[in-house]
């Protein structure tokens, strides 16, 4: 059964204890967070400028034309559609269907439309950290034997619905596996082969903890590379997201290798009560149950610990500073107008280098 309310399933032990031993002690949420009147908070939002990314998830388990119809394409850049996956012999559609994911066609076409007209772009995310049980293994698909199969029908997917590219989203037992058989690499540079000349990109969502990343040798291959700062320290009590773990994350991927105008730092839009992976609940729910003057600007409200106005935009501030820009889990889960979290983004996502 899918876990349609995160983004990771349940990780095994092992990794479970190297994300626990990296958690860092929480502390403030927001170092040296900015004054705020009653008049900033209601400032409106810039264009996020055109050397800047805001890549947003968007579920195929939610009202997909409702959410396209409500997106801000001025401070969204990228659409990410979670989740896709192929068939056992590498397949990606039939009939002009999706074979494995919530979406269905019209679903797609309605993103890509709204997304197009505002100049922006949808890529498909390939994975999820809970795929579909019916699906094929993605790990066999990126062997060599199955490689080209398997890239032939993805360059066929984008260019029937008219997407821009394709986002690598294996996590858990899956990317161990590609990792062991050392696929991820061969495959990220064959797919770019293959659709970079028609224009599309290639990224890849990469875990933080030790021993979930990605491979550096997939680096060169990829457009973007976001990474999932959040469920730090899952089963503990400390903020799956905290502002002092975002800054190590960049940091770690800086010195890994990954070129800061590739690099992209993740933000969730909800939080956990009473320990990270238990509890969940989305921005909007919590605004709905507590009200935004208890919730808004803080990190911690009735035991639930997420991120706040205060601290996304801390975060989104740092990384238009000092990388590409952000990514986030995911958009359904926001609310409109004075306490949207993407308009706390778009505040921030045109901050100057210092």
């Amino acid at each position: 059964m899918k876990m349609r309310n995160f983004k990771f399933a349940m990780l095994t032990l092992g990794v479970l204890a190297a994300g626990a031993c990296s958690k860092q002690k929480e502390g403030p949420a927001v170092t040296g967070p900015e004054p705020r009147s009653a008049g900033n908070r209601n400032q409106q939002a810039a264009v996020t400028n055109p050397n800047k990314v805001v890549i947003g998830y968007v579920p195929g388990w939610v009202n997909v034309t409702s959410l396209a119809n409500s997106i801000d394409f001025g401070i969204v850049t990228h659409v990410n559609l979670a989740f896709f996956a192929p068939s056992s012999s590498g397949g990606m559609m039939a009939n002009g269907q999706p074979l494995f994911s919530d979406f269905n066609a019209s679903e797609i076409n309605a993103v890509v439309t709204k997304a197009h007209a505002a100049g922006r772009k949808v890529l498909a995310s390939l994975g999820g950290g809970d795929p579909d049980p019916n699906a094929g293994n993605i790990a066999i698909q990126f062997r060599a034997a199955n490689r080209a199969n398997f890239i032939n029908n993805l360059a066929a997917f984008v260019t029937y619905f008219n997407l821009d590219g394709i986002d690598i989203d294996v996590e858990g037992s899956t990317l161990e596996q590609i990792k062991t058989e050392q696929n991820y690499a061969p495959f990220v540079a064959a797919l770019r082969t293959k659709i970079n000349p028609l224009g599309k990109l290639v990224t890849a969502a990469t875990a933080a903890f030790n021993g979930g990343e990605i491979p550096a040798s997939s680096y060169a291959y990829l457009d973007l590379i976001s990474i999932m700062s959040y469920d730090n320290g899952w089963g503990g009590t400390s903020n799956h997201s905290s502002y002092d773990a975002a800054l190590q994350h960049i940091n770690k991927f800086l010195t890994l290798g990954v070129p800061a105008s590739k690099l992209v730092l993740g933000v969730p839009f909800y939080g956990y009560k009473p320990t990270v992976g238990t509890g969940y609940k989305a921005w909007n729910q919590l605004i709905a149950q507590y009200g935004a003057a208890s919730v808004a600007y803080v990190d911690t409200y009735d035991g639930y610990k997420y991120n706040g106005i205060t601290a996304i935009e801390a975060k989104t501030k740092y990384a238009a500073q000092h990388i590409k820009g952000v990514m986030i889990w995911e958009l359904s889960q926001d609310v409109t107008g004075t306490y949207s979290l993407l308009q706390a983004v778009g505040r921030k996502i045109n901050t100057p280098a210092p």
